[in-house]
């Protein structure tokens, strides 16, 4: 997820998981300025390389009219298709997330094309009409998913919140001056504390603009010892210390941002070495 977003930071074009285009690995589309990414199925939670790979052979018989096409000729069980509709692997074939997931395949109807269609909704029958999803539930189903989302970073929707707490984004941190004191809110993605270090712990936050370095001495790590260890996005208080291009934020306090009911900072969890 963090070299997705630092790509995209660099105007790197990444493509979402789709059944119509995605093979079983990360490949090159070409696109107006170059190549793009596209995400490989094999970033689907719940999808194994057979069933990719299922997905690509038939595939090259002719493109998937509908859920109900790509399961008779692949044979994927429930599973692989609820993952896959939960991805939003199916958007390029015209159906939300939400009804994908609705009209996937009951196993225990499954049987040989020959024998009878797969239980899927019937473009005949009724669909129920589900609400499009919003760009924080997107990005939150992608995640889940994926473990990555080409489509925004977590704390893009949450943005002008943090905002209007005077929270600013890492971009506008690492151009503070040297001694000014600040707060910030981002993502855990790091936390080292090397054997040469005399107990300092060094983490990085993530944010849709970029990473902030925090210095977080022994103390201050004893004194927030929950906070520092667990949190998935934290708050930090502290000064910025800047020497020519490099920039660390020595913290003096850590908290829990302020988020509205219902909403939430979710990421890939951090790498941790100690």
């Amino acid at each position: 997820a963090t070299i997705v977003e630092d790509a995209k930071r660099h105007g790197v074009e990444i493509r979402p998981v789709d059944v119509s285009w995605s093979t079983w690995d990360c490949s090159l589309e070409v696109c107006a300025v170059g190549h793009a990414v596209r995400i490989g199925l094999r970033y689907v939670k719940g999808l194994s390389q057979s069933d990719g790979e299922a997905i690509v052979a038939a595939r090259a018989d002719g493109p998937f009219a509908s859920v109900m096409v790509l399961a008779r000729r692949t044979r994927l069980p429930k599973d692989a298709l609820e993952a896959l509709a939960q991805a939003g692997a199916f958007e390029s074939l015209g159906i939300g997330r939400r009804t994908a997931f609705w009209g996937t395949l009951d196993p225990e109807q499954a049987a040989p094309v020959e024998a009878c269609e797969p239980k899927l909704l019937d473009a005949t029958e009724a669909r129920p009409e589900f609400q499009g999803l919003s760009l924080f539930d997107t990005i939150r189903w992608d995640y889940r998913r994926t473990g990555l989302s080409p489509r925004g970073h977590p704390l893009a929707p949450l943005r002008p919140r943090l905002f209007r707490q005077g929270l600013p984004n890492a971009q506008a941190l690492n151009a503070l001056k040297h001694g000014r004191r600040t707060r910030y809110a981002g993502l855990v993605i790091c936390r080292q504390r090397p054997g040469t270090a005399s107990g300092v712990t060094f983490m990085t936050l993530e944010d849709e603009s970029g990473w902030v370095n925090l210095v977080v001495w022994q103390p201050i790590f004893e004194r927030f010892s929950v906070l520092a260890r667990t949190a998935n996005f934290l708050g930090v208080t502290g000064k910025v210390q800047r020497e020519h291009e490099v920039v660390h934020l020595i913290v003096e306090s850590l908290w829990l941002p302020d988020l509205a009911a219902g909403e939430s900072a979710e990421g890939t969890g951090s790498r941790d070495f100690r």
